[in-house]
C-alpha cells in the first residue's frame, strides 16, 4: 500500500484518478485533512473543516463487472461500519452509503470508475467527520467528536481503517455477494421502522423492508399497502 498525503486538495478522488492514469498501482493511496471541494454521492458536496476530518481515495484495480459495483458499494460501506462500530454501537448504514451516529450523518462514500484495459479501476473515496463541531446550517451532519465527545487522532483513525478495508478485501475476491448484502441489510438504518418519505413532494408513511440486489431501497407504504423499489434520488427519508 503506498500512501500519499496531502496538507490539502480539492479532492482526493480528482487527485487519484489522475495518478490511476499514471499507472499508479492497486492500493494507493491519497488522503488529506483539509479537502476544500469534495464530491459526494450523485453529485453532492462534502464540507469539511481544516485538519479535522479525513478524506482518503483508495485506487483498487479490479476485474468486477459493472453490474457488480452494488455490492462492492455495500462491502465498503459494511466496511467502514464495522471499523467505526469500535467507537459506538448507536451507528447505523443509511443507503445507500452514508455512517449515521445518534442520528447524524459523520461518513460517506464515493465510488468512480474507469476502464484500463481488462481492468476496472475503482476510485473509492470516504469522508469521514472526526473532531469537526461546528456545521453551520447543516443540522443532520456530525461527526466522532461532536457525538463522543472526545478528540480522535487522525493518523491512529486512519491507518485503521486502512488495516480493516485491506484485510476485508478477501469477501471482494471471493464475491461473497449474500453475505455482503445480508451484512449490510442488517445495519440499515430505520429498517423494519416506521418512518416519513418524500416522493414527487409528497410525504406517506412507510417501512423500511431491505435493498434488493438491484441495490434499491424497498419500502412498505403504510398508506396504500403496497411494496416499491427506489433508486437513490427517487425518494427521501425524513430524519
Amino acid at each position: 500500500m503506498e500512501i500519499y498525503r496531502y496538507d490539502a486538495l480539492s479532492s482526493t478522488n480528482s487527485e487519484l484518478l489522475e495518478l490511476s492514469k499514471k499507472n499508479a498501482k492497486s492500493w494507493t493511496v491519497v488522503w488529506t485533512s483539509h479537502q476544500t471541494a469534495g464530491k459526494g454521492y450523485a453529485g453532492s458536496n462534502w464540507v469539511s473543516e481544516k485538519d479535522r476530518n479525513i478524506a482518503v481515495s483508495v485506487l483498487i484495480k479490479s476485474v468486477l463487472k459493472y453490474d457488480e459495483l452494488i455490492y462492492f458499494n455495500q462491502w465498503i460501506s459494511v466496511v467502514l461500519f464495522q471499523f467505526l462500530s469500535q467507537f459506538s454501537n448507536d451507528l447505523w448504514i443509511k443507503w445507500p452509503n452514508d455512517i449515521i451516529l445518534k442520528n447524524k450523518k459523520i461518513a460517506g462514500i464515493l465510488i468512480e470508475t474507469h476502464k484500463a484495459d481488462s481492468e476496472l479501476n475503482i476510485i473509492l473515496g470516504v469522508g469521514l467527520n472526526v473532531n469537526q463541531l461546528d456545521f453551520g446550517s447543516l443540522p443532520k451532519a456530525g461527526s466522532l467528536a461532536s457525538e463522543l465527545h472526545r478528540k480522535f487522532n487522525l493518523e491512529e483513525i486512519l491507518s485503521g481503517f486502512m488495516t480493516e478495508l485491506e484485510n476485508a478485501y478477501l469477501e471482494i475476491e471471493n464475491k461473497n455477494w449474500e453475505n455482503i448484502k445480508n451484512s449490510y441489510n442488517q445495519h440499515l438504518f430505520r429498517r423494519n421502522q416506521v418512518s416519513t418519505f418524500i416522493k414527487n413532494q409528497i410525504e406517506f408513511q412507510g417501512i423500511i423492508r431491505e435493498v434488493d440486489g438491484k441495490g434499491r431501497l424497498v419500502i412498505e407504504n403504510l398508506e396504500d399497502k403496497k411494496i416499491n423499489a427506489y433508486q437513490h434520488k427517487e425518494i427521501e427519508l425524513k430524519y
